[in-house]
């Protein structure tokens, strides 16, 4: 038993965090408030208050508070890219225009709902615009990079495989991150970003089945190759 008896509460004590717990606990809890109201209108006083330290610690931890909200952009888009990453390895093996399907849902999705939503980074992009697309323009590249492995490793065909890294990645990771930062600033909710989402994706598909209606030669070109060129031919039998 206490020594101070049953009845005599015992003295509070605050927790002494390690530093890279305590810079973890600020980043999560910058990251709620900037999402909400940006740079600008958030104040180093409310960012300490949600993380429960003081405005001196906040300081020793990360400086200015331009210095904190970049390092919450890019841990966003690092959280973004990660949950990309699992959404894509939950994709079971499918046909082509089926994983064409899935992928692209993934990546608005991505953007728009669970720990990788692109609010901070709708954020950055009004208020600090030369430092987010610098961070954006590496987004977008690793999550091409994503791209290409999948179809390099779902699709052996090099009539498949081929037209679509050429003629198909590049649009569809523009469109679909810029779809779900779109979502995203409107405030969208899950079920409703869910809903938009699985009807972009099929306008995805549209784009794809197109890509494989053509060969990357006709392309360059600028001339449509007939439907009964045995170079063709696999690129329409591919169906949904």
């Amino acid at each position: 038993m206490d020594e101070k008896g049953p009845d005599k509460p015992r003295a509070w004590r605050r927790v002494r965090l390690s530093r890279e717990r305590r810079r973890e606990q600020i980043l999560k809890s910058a990251e709620l408030l900037f999402a909400g109201t940006g740079l600008r209108s958030t104040t180093t006083a409310a960012l300490a208050k949600a993380a429960g330290i003081s405005e001196a610690i906040l300081y020793r931890h990360f400086g200015a508070k331009q210095k904190l909200f970049e390092i919450v952009v890019e841990r966003n888009t690092q959280q973004r890219l990660a949950g990309l990453e699992g959404r894509f390895s939950s994709i079971p093996d499918l046909p082509p225009l089926e994983s064409i399907d899935r992928m692209a849902e993934a990546t608005i999705l991505a953007c728009a709902d669970g720990e990788g939503n692109a609010s901070v980074m709708v954020w950055a992009l009004l208020e600090m615009p030369e430092f987010a697309a610098d961070v954006y323009r590496r987004e977008i590249g690793a999550t091409e990079a994503m791209w290409d492995s999948e179809i390099r490793n779902r699709f052996e065909d090099p009539a498949v495989r081929t037209p679509l890294a050429i003629h198909l990645v590049p649009y569809v990771v523009h469109a679909c991150m810029a779809f779900g930062l779109w979502l995203v600033t409107l405030r969208h909710k899950p079920a409703t970003a869910h809903a938009h989402a699985r009807q972009y994706a099929e306008g995805v598909v549209e784009a794809a089945r197109m890509v494989l209606r053509f060969c990357p030669e006709s392309l360059v070109a600028g001339a449509r190759v007939p439907a009964d060129d045995g170079a063709c031919r696999v690129s329409w039998s591919i169906g949904r």
